[in-house]
């Protein structure tokens, strides 16, 4: 019987310490970013991309970019989260290609009014950064489903990671998801009280 998903989200913690040695299978990646590719998103425009990441060279490069904090030092595997923010001008070909999608053989014009009223240019990139948080959170709720440690960064240098990743200009990097096999079993839970 597979657990409820409060069962996975109970269990799902943050990661610092990885076993060395034990590395996640092309497969596991492939289901963390099906999982984030599932993801909600406002206006269906799915403003991200995700870089599994498994070299030893890259997965150095992006733990210096990360400050070298221990777990990802430490990490088997990353997934980055990208945010693809030169995408998103209202009248760019990718954004008329996710709302005709979105319509689903309807009128994608009223949806494109809506956004166009929204989008200001000085603002996308931090909408576009919030948004991939709605991906990266799929890809920890599944990492724990598969028996793997995860923990989320934020702290990162985001000139050194994109340079590492070789990311085009327009797109930057929202989260960094260290992966492996998790040295010490989860802690217990402290949360706020439910009322």
């Amino acid at each position: 019987m597979q657990p409820d998903l409060l069962d996975v989200i109970q269990q799902r913690y943050a990661c610092r310490e990885f076993v060395a040695n034990q590395s996640v299978s092309l497969g596991e990646l492939a289901l963390l970013v099906e999982a984030g590719r599932l993801a909600p998103s406002a206006f269906g425009l799915e403003p991200w991309r995700f870089i599994p990441v498994t070299s030893k060279a890259k997965r150095t490069a992006i733990a210096h970019a990360c400050q070298d904090q221990p777990a990802a030092a430490a990490a088997a595997a990353f997934i980055v989260v990208v945010a693809l923010v030169a995408a998103l001008d209202p009248d760019s070909k990718y954004v008329q290609k996710q709302f005709k999608a979105e319509a689903r053989d309807g009128d994608p014009a009223p949806i494109h009014e809506a956004y166009r009223a929204f989008h200001r240019a000085e603002s996308i990139a931090e909408w576009a950064q919030g948004q991939c948080n709605f991906a990266a959170a799929h890809i920890l709720l599944q990492a724990t489903h598969q028996g793997l440690g995860s923990c989320p960064i934020g702290g990162f240098d985001a000139a050194a990671l994109s340079a590492a990743l070789r990311l085009p200009p327009g797109e930057t990097p929202a989260l960094v998801i260290a992966l492996g096999r998790c040295a010490h079993a989860a802690p217990q839970r402290l949360r706020k009280a439910f009322n």
